[in-house]
């Protein structure tokens, strides 16, 4: 008896265990863009910055981002106090931003920026529900079932295609130098919450830096 009690705990360890490391296995991008002659992949000082107006959406997304990545051992920094929203007065050309990335020893960026929001229809099917009801034959009580089918609708969703960049600054600097090594996009369905929607894409945005190697900490 204990034997087979054993037994059965193991298995269902196990199982456990095999299913909630599929379960938590590394989600991806859905499209990702390497450059071909990207070969120097170790960073001592990455920004993450999110582009947009909304601060509390960026405030998030750069906080989460900068989380994940210092998890994994990259040095990470929220770019908002470096890269003002939508940029100031004092930050106008090609030649500011990079006296800001000067200023501030960074050899890599990484852009978090919302590309498409759009409405998506999705129908949702019918469904057939059996109700109980109770009829008399003869001196019993019989128990049958009634079949009642539901409608199907169409219900509109929101989706949001996010994209995010990633830029070697690594060396000289000049206006019109091409520094973008890494490209990702990744699409949002109706997310619950600008936290879930953050959390969900930079979960995202790492994991697929990180498995593929696009970064690494010097």
């Amino acid at each position: 008896m204990k034997k087979q009690l054993l037994k059965t705990l193991l298995t269902f360890s196990i199982f456990f265990s095999i299913s909630l490391q599929q379960a938590c296995g590394p989600v991806k991008m859905s499209s990702t863009w390497t450059k071909g002659e990207y070969r120097d992949r170790g960073y001592s000082k990455i920004a993450v910055v999110g582009i947009g107006k909304d601060l509390a959406a960026r405030n998030t997304f750069e906080q989460d981002a900068v989380r994940l990545l210092k998890e994994q051992g990259i040095n990470a920094v929220e770019g908002i106090g470096m890269f003002p929203p939508s940029g100031t007065e004092e930050i106008r050309t090609a030649e500011d931003y990079i006296q800001i990335i000067k200023e501030n020893n960074l050899d890599g960026v990484i852009t978090m920026a919302l590309v498409d929001a759009k409405d998506t229809d999705r129908y949702q099917p019918g469904e057939t529900l059996y109700i109980p009801s109770y009829y008399r034959v003869g001196e019993y009580i019989v128990r049958g079932y009634q079949a009642i089918d539901t409608p199907g609708y169409y219900s509109t969703e929101k989706s949001y295609l996010i994209e995010a960049v990633l830029y070697n600054v690594k060396g000289d600097l000049y206006k019109g130098k091409e520094t973008m090594v890494w490209t990702g996009q990744s699409s949002l369905l109706a997310p619950s919450s600008l936290e879930s929607a953050s959390e969900i894409f930079t979960k995202r945005m790492v994991n697929q830096l990180i498995v593929d190697k696009i970064i690494t900490s010097n």
